[in-house]
């Protein structure tokens, strides 16, 4: 039992978990079946400690000794090894400058008796504390999650209106491309999904809103990206690759094309500094 007195018994997996791009990707290795199962024994050993992995109630698995882990998993240290390298490259799990290890979708598959929304609030604050860049908490929600999460999106005071038009943005531009790739898909749940990409892409990568707006335009036109960039998180992991080669292939800076291009105005800015022109 955990120290707040919250009550996690179980790991609730939706009817698609095996569906996840990530893990379809991992069971594609060789040995890739094994892999997942080792996953899966991790995400039901780190439950009770909100997705740490931990020995004991102080005490956190150390990523350089799997020979523990192994024993405890009853699985070989080898193929323990290559399941964490797999899963730390797949966004499964995060390794944190402490050493500790932490699963990163658990907060989809808990299964409790308390509130979810303060529940996802206390893990995304753990994590950043560690100092993990981006944990994906709402890829896909529990059904007794959607509707608090939809609600405390919306009275979030720093929900900023910019990042969820420069979300919509990038939607728009993908299906342009392919009229097909939303069917079916909640566009308003996507934006919420894509939000924290779009936010730790300005707030912590420190680039400009019409920046972002560029460079998604060109590389939603580019044969190549356009079939690769088809979320924000995938937008923000390739940005300075995409913002150098946008850079080498146009004349001016990317900075200087979006100063004459006031067709995007999120904040209103350029139409005030207009109308107090005039």
């Amino acid at each position: 039992m955990m120290s707040d007195n919250k009550k996690y018994y179980y790991i609730k997996l939706k009817e698609n978990y095996f569906e996840r791009d990530n893990v379809k990707i991992l069971e594609a290795q060789e040995n890739g079946f094994v892999y997942s199962l080792i996953i899966l024994k991790l995400y039901l050993k780190s439950c009770k400690y909100d997705g740490c992995l931990m020995m004991t109630d102080r005490i956190p698995y150390n990523p350089e000794k799997l020979d523990i882990l192994a024993k405890v998993l009853n699985h070989d240290v080898a193929h323990i090894k290559d399941a964490l390298s797999y899963a730390k490259e797949l966004d499964l799990i995060t390794i944190v400058e402490s050493g500790e290890i932490w699963m990163t979708d658990i907060q989809n598959f808990i299964g409790l008796s308390s509130t979810e929304a303060d529940r996802i609030r206390n893990y995304r604050n753990k994590i950043s504390d560690k100092e993990k860049e981006s944990v994906q908490m709402y890829d896909k929600c529990t059904p007794e999650l959607e509707i608090e999460l939809k609600k405390e999106i919306k009275i979030k005071k720093e929900y900023n209106p910019d990042y969820i038009r420069l979300a919509k943005y990038l939607i728009k531009h993908i299906e342009n491309n392919d009229d097909k790739h939303f069917v079916n898909k909640d566009k308003h749940k996507i934006v919420n999904l894509w939000y924290d990409s779009i936010r730790l892409l300005v707030e912590k990568d420190g680039r400009e809103v019409l920046t972002i707006k560029n460079v998604i335009e060109w590389c939603q036109q580019d044969p190549f990206w356009k079939t690769n960039i088809l979320s924000a998180s995938k937008l923000r992991k390739q940005f300075p690759s995409l913002l150098m080669k946008v850079k080498e292939l146009q004349p001016k800076t990317i900075e200087q094309e979006m100063k004459v291009d006031d067709t995007y105005d999120p904040t209103g800015r350029l139409a005030r500094e207009r109308n107090n022109a005039v």
